[in-house]
């Protein structure tokens, strides 16, 4: 069975799989295990789903768009991961509340499932200075969008 199917059949809750390569735009993450609905009004949930929200550390994005993406795998807010797709797994149209204002939005018109990897502690120590590098040169995107005003969407 390949790598690939193996995450087509994990559960939800499952945990991160992990790597030792650092990618060049690396996500963290700011918000994770949200609700995912198929209706506007919020009522009927996803059952095998649910949203993570992820901030791309990249310093070339001029204007900052944080990433709602679906996903079977449990995150947790401040984790360093890569940008992985299963495209063997689909949701049509998804929303959720965001959880900074409260607000109903729309995720997504279709989704394929998120399965980032969770960076190991030994990678991101040896790139401590590349991140802390990236973060700095992030600050003023970030803050003029309103990520960091939040403690959990605090950037280090």
């Amino acid at each position: 069975m390949s790598h690939e199917a193996d995450r087509t059949t994990a559960h939800l809750g499952a945990p991160p799989e992990e790597t030792d390569q650092m990618p060049v735009v690396p996500y963290r993450v700011l918000y994770t295990d949200l609700p995912v609905y198929s209706d506007a009004a919020c009522r009927k949930q996803i059952s095998d789903a649910h949203i993570a929200v992820l901030l791309p550390l990249d310093p070339d994005d001029q204007i900052l768009e944080l990433d709602v993406v679906p996903t079977r795998v449990s995150y947790q807010p401040g984790q360093i991961i890569t940008w992985d797709l299963n495209n063997k797994r689909t949701w049509e149209a998804g929303w959720y509340r965001n959880p900074d204002s409260g607000r109903v939005e729309q995720a997504w018109t279709m989704h394929v499932e998120f399965t980032g990897k969770l960076i190991q502690p030994k990678t991101l120590e040896a790139n401590r200075a590349k991140l802390a590098d990236l973060e700095r040169r992030m600050a003023p995107v970030a803050a003029a969008a309103g990520v960091g005003q939040h403690s959990s969407t605090r950037i280090n």
